[in-house]
């Protein structure tokens, strides 16, 4: 891990008043100092732009219990 990853993380940890979480987060994790981050990040092939389930529209029938039944 990098240090500006490292430091965001302890910064985040302090605003939500966590110093058990600090303590433990700097015992386990480690900084390398070496760390180069990836040029080339792999892009998620299903995107939010694109279209999903929740755009289809499903045709369905509700019984006389209340449940729901696709046609």
């Amino acid at each position: 891990m990098d240090k500006i990853a490292f430091e965001e993380i302890i910064s985040i940890l302090a605003m939500h008043g966590r110093p058990d979480l600090i303590s433990e987060f700097k015992e386990h994790a480690k900084m390398d100092p070496d760390y180069q981050p990836p040029k080339f990040m792999r892009r998620d092939s299903l995107s939010d732009s694109e279209g999903s389930a929740i755009d289809e529209d499903l045709n369905y029938i509700i019984d006389e219990e209340g449940f729901y039944s696709l046609k």
